[in-house]
């Protein structure tokens, strides 16, 4: 199992790889690529990969453990924003305990499991990349040496049509909010990425304009 960080600022994994060290293979994607080559439009997500090197399972959410986030009692009197997002959260399909079980299954059973799927099924399984996906890479692609070359404000205007070309690839959203909403110093990445004034989105509200908690995920079709 290899964990794969998108992030296009190194250090801001580091927290997690440390931690992961030695015994668990961690990289560092700062251009997305697989993103473009697998289909990750999120977080957690994974592709099954067999010893001959063939894809068995495709992009899918890949949440292994129930988050405590979705059992958390919301207390009143929170700020309206901070409440709506907390229950958009708890809307998410879960998948942790089944997914977590077809791993389980597929590590010794390999193409004997009836969670490997054939490549026809792979193929119909996967997300389609129309032109306007293609589009929203090629942005996204421009955006960040830009970023590390030139300055911020020159990847924004591209990040910007990635995320209006591609709506419900969130990794390029939260990559690019996370930069211009996250504090000076702060250890961790704000979850709910709020209102700011570079992008026109934010998390709270483009969940609910691409249908709320309930489609946030690429389920897993188990």
């Amino acid at each position: 199992m290899v964990t794969v960080a998108l992030d296009v600022e190194p250090e801001h994994t580091h927290h997690w790889i440390d931690a992961a060290a030695p015994t668990h293979p961690s990289l560092i994607d700062t251009t997305h690529v697989t993103g473009e080559l697998f289909g990750f439009v999120n977080i957690p997500m994974a592709v099954w990969i067999d010893e001959h090197g063939v894809l068995v399972r495709p992009a899918e959410s890949a949440s292994i453990v129930r988050s405590p986030l979705r059992d958390a009692e919301i207390p009143p009197g929170l700020p309206e924003r901070i409440d709506r997002a907390m229950r958009e959260v708890q809307k998410m399909p879960d998948h942790a305990e089944s997914y977590r079980a077809a791993i389980v299954d597929w590590a010794p059973r390999g193409a004997g499991s009836p969670y490997a799927l054939s490549p026809a099924e792979v193929v119909a399984r996967s997300q389609p990349r129309g032109d306007a996906a293609a589009r929203a890479s090629a942005c996204f692609e421009l955006g960040a040496p830009l970023r590390r070359t030139v300055g911020h404000e020159t990847a924004v205007a591209w990040w910007r049509e990635a995320h209006r070309l591609h709506p419900t690839n969130w990794t390029y959203k939260r990559q690019a909010w996370t930069l211009v909403t996250t504090p000076e110093g702060a250890t961790e990445n704000d979850l709910f990425q709020g209102p700011n004034d570079v992008y026109d989105g934010n998390w709270l509200d483009d969940v609910i304009a691409l249908g709320g908690g309930e489609a946030y995920t690429v389920e897993p079709r188990l």
